[in-house]
């Protein structure tokens, strides 16, 4: 074995056992590990769906909820028979 592949061979394993020995750590302190935790227990916490933050979800209930409410008092009225003028009115209505 010639003295160039052999010195070759001792770095190669030196720096392999080195590697090896320090290995790597994802937090430096206990606090740099709790915030890791933190993290891999919520990846996305700005979405409470798949799709949407919070705030979307507040917006799309709140929209619901009016327009429920103004399709019932629209459907009331229909049944109700107030959604248009009386037809025994002498005078012409236009509707």
């Amino acid at each position: 074995m010639s003295t160039r592949l052999r010195r070759l061979t001792v770095l190669t394993l030196g720096t392999i056992g080195a590697a090896a020995i320090t290995g790597c750590s994802t937090a430096s302190s206990p606090a740099d590990f709790a915030q890791a935790e933190r993290i891999r227990q919520n990846l996305t916490p700005e979405l409470d769906t798949l799709y949407q933050r919070p705030d979307d979800m507040s917006n799309a209930f709140t929209i619901m909820l009016d327009e429920n409410g103004r399709m019932f008092w629209q459907d009331l009225g229909r049944v109700l028979y107030t959604d248009r003028p009386s037809r025994l009115a002498r005078e012409p209505v236009p509707w």
